[in-house]
């Protein structure tokens, strides 16, 4: 042993390389989801059914196959980040399908091919897809401790409406709201002007447990709806509430593959996520 080294060894700076040490591995992900990367197939057939559902049922298949693939065995069910409103309209297809994180995993799609399509001779329609898929596996369960509570979103707003509701949490948490519609989406809240570059709300604000907090905070702020395009008499909305145990940063361009991509390496024991979709008319 050199004199370096015992000089290390019996400082407290032997104690200090090991805490950057621990540091460096937490930021290097070793605590974040472990993905998987999958390539797989799915197919369907019907003959009740829009060419466009029964290619959405193959890719539905496909992510089934490939939670299986990847060592996910528990009865896999498959839901849509959909919503049907009052004329029977489904929300516009802006979300991927999304696998029930109750199975152990969450998955993302990234690219979806298909290799077939046929009328059999039933007059059934047959779509065959073959998908690229990312698949966070969760190494815990889910907090039932750790949730919160919002009230106040309705279902159906007009122009200019407000937007008003509150939030509480059962425990101290930080929060993220993203609005996302059929054309764009954004964060709601902390919400900051991109164009001005201007902070309205509190970066890295706790949210206290059991703290009702009404919404929006600032008080010089106003959520107010508008249809940007003309040629439009309303606008499908969705709003997802993540909150987390620690303060996660999303520091990606706002679209929806980002935003799922983000959520879902948060471990499911540190996160808590809630949506709640809603039409603004003219």
């Amino acid at each position: 042993m050199n004199k370096r080294t015992n000089y290390i060894l019996q400082s407290g700076l032997f104690k200090y390389l090991i805490w950057i040490c621990v540091v460096l591995l937490i930021s290097s992900g070793v605590y974040a989801q472990k993905k998987i990367k999958v390539t797989t197939t799915g197919k369907y057939e019907a003959r009740d059914l829009t060419l466009e559902e029964v290619k959405n049922k193959a890719i539905d298949e496909a992510k089934r196959n490939a939670m299986v693939d990847a060592g996910i065995s528990e009865n896999v069910q498959v839901s849509d980040f959909l919503y049907t409103f009052e004329d029977d309209e489904k929300f516009k297809d802006i979300f991927q399908s999304f696998v029930s994180t109750e199975t152990g995993a969450d998955i993302i799609v990234e690219e979806v091919r298909e290799t077939n399509r046929d009328i059999n001779e039933f007059g059934n329609i047959l779509v065959e897809v073959e998908i690229d898929a990312v698949i966070y596996k969760h190494k815990k369960e889910r907090d039932p401790t750790f949730k919160f509570k919002v009230e106040g979103v309705r279902e159906f707003y007009y122009e200019n409406d407000p937007l008003e509701f509150n939030f509480k949490p059962s425990q101290d948490g930080y929060l993220k709201i993203f609005n996302v519609t059929d054309d764009t989406a954004f964060i709601l809240y902390p919400f900051f002007d991109p164009e001005s570059g201007h902070v309205y709300d509190e970066l890295d604000k706790l949210f206290g447990k059991n703290e009702k907090i009404n919404f929006p905070i600032s008080k010089v702020l106003e959520y107010k709806f508008e249809i940007d395009r003309k040629n439009k008499d309303k606008e499908y909305n969705l709003l997802i509430f993540v909150f987390t145990k620690e303060d996660i940063p999303f520091m990606d361009e706002v679209y929806v593959e980002n935003i799922m991509k983000w959520m879902y390496d948060i471990p499911l024991d540190e996160r808590a996520v809630e949506q709640f979709g809603f039409v603004v008319r003219k």
